[in-house]
């Protein structure tokens, strides 16, 4: 007589009804939340990777997506599963591919960049070319992140990797750090501030100040060291793009932030003139994001070594 737990005589019962193949297929569509983009990464038609959804519905006896406004959105079972499934489906990989070389030139699809407008401005082209020579079947897109990432954007592989002006993040993630900088204040050249070398706190709250729609009542280490000072700065226009900021300080009596490297880079092209401000707003470190379960991803080691090469390009130059 077998005397066996139950659990032991058919070890993982609810996963012997599943499938590799549709693991794979339910992680493509939480991370693309769209048929046609899953069935495009996975070489599939859209008409199979419909019919291995209806089978997972079928199987977990729940609806996984609903679809609102043409997109798919995921339902409480299904966030629950992705949470389990994705980590394993990543240890998986990790431990089938070790040993395995990494060929970047055998690389598809798409790696996505979290990026504050000021680092893409510097990054974004030698970035796009430096991986495209390595791997040129690779599309790189470039995604707005503006005061702290969002811890959820990493972990669902929304974004590989997220580059701003971020507070050192929690235990979940690692960075790198990728420069130091300075703060400044940036004004047309024609501005009456221009004749300033340096603003006073007392200067802050006279100024009618300009900043990119995405930080409008977001909390960002610039608005953290002014509240740690009790200082104010009336931002009183936002733009929605913030290639749009030199023209608007051409055309207007307003000034804005950025780090020193991004101004420099808008004074070769433009006649702007940049001020020093209070040494309590000056630091500005720019730190390199990822999340820790891509920590021993080739594709995202590599990834990483190829951004801070081309950042110490920059910096050097």
């Amino acid at each position: 007589m077998d005397n066996s737990p139950s659990h032991l005589k058919n070890p993982y019962p609810a996963l012997r009804r599943l499938s590799l193949s549709l693991l794979l297929t339910f992680d493509s569509l939480m991370q693309t939340l769209s048929v046609t983009e899953s069935a495009q990464r996975l070489h599939k038609s859209q008409p199979a990777v419909s019919r291995e959804l209806g089978r997972l519905r079928d199987l977990l006896n729940d609806p996984l997506f609903v679809v609102v406004k043409k997109r798919l959105v995921p339902t409480e079972r299904a966030l629950a599963l992705h949470r389990a499934s994705h980590q394993a489906l990543a240890a998986l990989e990790a431990a089938a591919g070790s040993g395995q070389p990494f060929n970047p030139a055998s690389l598809t699809g798409v790696i996505s960049i979290g990026a504050a407008a000021h680092i893409e401005l510097l990054l974004a082209a030698p970035l796009t070319l430096a991986l495209q020579k390595a791997a040129p079947h690779l599309t790189v897109r470039f995604q707005p992140v503006h005061g702290d990432f969002v811890p959820d954007d990493l972990d669902s592989d929304t974004m590989d990797l997220a580059i701003g002006l971020f507070q050192t993040p929690g235990s979940k993630f690692r960075h790198w750090m990728l420069f130091e900088d300075e703060r400044v204040c940036v004004v047309s050249s024609a501005h009456p501030l221009s004749r300033h070398d340096e603003l006073t706190l007392d200067d802050l709250g006279k100024i009618k100040w300009l900043a990119f729609s995405h930080m409008y009542g977001q909390q960002t280490n610039f608005t953290r060291a002014l509240d740690d000072i009790d200082s104010h700065m009336p931002f009183t226009a936002y733009v929605s793009n913030f290639g749009m900021a030199p023209h608007f300080l051409l055309e207007s009596d307003y000034a804005t932030t950025m780090p020193k490297r991004i101004a420099e880079k808008y004074q070769r092209y433009f006649d702007l003139t940049q001020i020093r401000l209070p040494e309590v707003l000056r630091h500005a470190s720019m730190k390199m994001v990822w999340s820790e379960k891509n920590e021993y991803s080739k594709l995202n080691q590599w990834l990483r070594n190829t951004t801070q090469a081309i950042i110490a390009d920059i910096v050097a130059s």
